[in-house]
């Protein structure tokens, strides 16, 4: 019997597939079902002519099993009233059973992982190496801070200009400080508590000692500010806990000597020569940091005390701009 097509009405003999619909090797033709052999399965499949397996169906929202299907329960959001707090505090275990044959620690949960008490007391927090006010940048531009207030009297003198200590006190005010001003010049003061904190009991200015006896605390620290021209206090004021007093030398003058040696810190704008030389002989400094504290630029400031003197820009901010103004002595 010829090979090739049918003519149009014949139909193929029993057992021929016509050429159109046969399947290639590998496929399975139209119409047709095939069994499966046992050995290339554990069960036998029927399948029809789309691949598809016509065993049981599976329901489309069936999640899978495993780990995946706990994972997405999990990131899955549930209806009705929400708590973001973490389930009460697991019992007692061993770091053992937290771990895997190969050392790894178990999948953290979402939102929240809790870990052993065994292992929480291997937990330490590294000692911090204190801070305090920011008073500027050295020249390697790493922050400068000035503990200002501490738990036990702090003495420090500033041989400068209002300028300098209005912008110290400026920032003693973010750390909660209440100051107290004795001055021979009130006009320099008037108004600056006000303008630099909107209250009026913030800075009190004072023409005498009357009133400069305040205590500190941690929480709202005292800074005792004695404005006399030349030199310090008569007598010694009355110190205690979370209390500062800051001494200003409008001019570094005999008389004032006293005040520097009193002092643990002294800051230092630009000095002339025969500031720089008493300066030098008092705070005991290098022959060159005397000649350099003649050449300091007006937003410098030097540190002095403690073993090291420190030269740093002050880093004035606008809104210091506005309200202190630019950088003078």
């Amino acid at each position: 019997m010829p090979q090739g097509p049918f003519a149009p009405g014949q139909t193929a003999p029993q057992g021929q597939i016509p050429p159109a619909q046969a399947a290639l090797p590998g496929q399975v033709a139209p119409g047709r079902a095939v069994q499966v052999p046992a050995q290339l399965g554990a069960r036998q499949d029927t399948v029809d002519v789309t691949g598809r397996r016509l065993g049981a169906p599976q329901p489309a929202d069936a999640p899978p099993a495993g780990a995946q299907s706990r994972a997405l329960a999990a990131a899955q959001p549930a209806y009705g009233p929400q708590d973001d707090s973490p389930p009460d505090e697991p019992p007692e275990e061993d770091d053992d059973t937290r771990t895997g044959p190969s050392g790894k620690t178990s999948p953290l949960h979402i939102g929240w992982h809790a870990i052993s008490r065994k292992t929480l007391r291997r937990v330490t927090v590294t000692p911090s190496a204190g801070a305090g006010l920011i008073l500027g940048r050295d020249r390697q531009n790493t922050p400068v801070p000035l503990h200002l207030f501490a738990p036990e009297p702090v003495r420090i003198a500033l041989v400068g200009g209002v300028w300098a200590a209005q912008l110290l006190i400026f920032r003693a005010f973010a750390l909660g400080a209440r100051v107290i001003v004795v001055t021979t010049e009130p006009r320099a003061w008037a108004g600056f508590g006000e303008r630099a904190t909107g209250q009026y009991n913030r800075l009190t200015v004072h023409s005498s000692d009357q009133g400069a006896a305040l205590t500190g605390t941690a929480q709202m620290p005292t800074l005792a500010v004695y404005d006399l021209g030349l030199t310090g206090p008569a007598t010694a004021p009355p110190l205690g806990p979370w209390r500062t007093q800051l001494t200003i030398l409008r001019q570094l003058d005999r008389p004032g000597l006293a005040a520097l040696q009193d002092a643990q810190l002294t800051l230092l704008q630009r000095l002339g020569g025969d500031e720089a030389a008493l300066a030098t002989s008092t705070l005991k400094l290098r022959p060159h940091s005397g000649q350099f504290l003649q050449f300091m630029a007006d937003d410098m400031l030097a540190l002095i005390g403690e073993g090291t003197d420190r030269y740093l820009f002050l880093g004035q901010t606008p809104t210091e701009q506005q309200f202190i103004g630019l950088p003078r002595r």
